[in-house]
């Protein structure tokens, strides 16, 4: 179990940020703090939506199933954002899949509960608000990457948001700790493993990356940047 205690965590939450101490004291008692492992389902399309989850620890992938079964990922999440926020939207079922890609430690609430909190701390209610607007661009733009690039633009637009979302600003680049397997690269950006290999391959002849299992470098800010 991680070290830190559930309050440390809600605490450290920029989301709540400006809310008062009995408020959190509430949310401390009413929440539940649980450590997921790599490839555990934290929840099913058409399961109950009546839960707020909040990531502390690691990664979540939300994936959207076709009724054929295949599966495209909408979201990779990392510590500090929420899931499940369309139960405070009023869907009563999940139309999504929440799958750990990292080992992780997520706390969560009853919407219920957390509703009543958002009424009664307005700047919580401002910055959940606009959370979910800027999670609904985000999704957006993933949607625009899958309709509109073909697999390497996909990739490599993947690869730079993936950077400066969960990377470490260093000197000259990005490093993120630690990196994505071939395959789980290709289930986020529609495309086949192979292709994935290739276009890596290229970025680290071109000297604009590094990587290995244990981490990925990005040498070339600019070409970060460069749309």
């Amino acid at each position: 179990m991680a070290n830190n205690t559930k309050i440390w965590y809600l605490n450290n939450f920029n989301l709540f940020n400006g809310v008062d101490t009995s408020s959190m004291e509430q949310m401390n008692k009413m929440s539940r703090m649980k450590e997921s492992k790599k490839k555990e389902i934290i929840y099913f399309p058409e399961e109950s939506s009546d839960t707020i989850y909040f990531l502390k620890e690691g990664k979540i992938k939300i994936s959207r199933v076709a009724e054929d079964g295949r599966s495209t990922t909408i979201q990779l999440l990392g510590p500090g954002e929420i899931f499940g926020e369309s139960a405070l939207l009023g869907q009563e079922i999940h139309e999504n899949i929440a799958e750990v890609v990292e080992d992780a430690v997520v706390c969560s609430i009853n919407k219920d509960i957390f509703q009543d909190l958002m009424k009664s701390n307005p700047k919580l209610n401002l910055s959940i608000n606009k959370f979910i607007g800027f999670r609904l661009r985000k999704i957006e733009a993933h949607v625009e990457d899958l309709v509109f690039k073909n697999s390497k633009q996909r990739i490599i637009a993947f690869l730079k948001r993936y950077s400066t979302t969960f990377g470490k600003k260093m000197v000259d680049g990005y490093m993120v700790r630690p990196f994505l397997t071939h395959q789980e690269i290709a289930d986020l950006t529609a495309t086949a493993r192979q292709t994935v290999n290739m276009v890596l391959n290229e970025l680290v002849d071109q000297n604009t990356i590094k990587y290995t299992r244990r981490y990925l470098i990005v040498h070339d800010e600019e070409w970060i940047q460069f749309k």
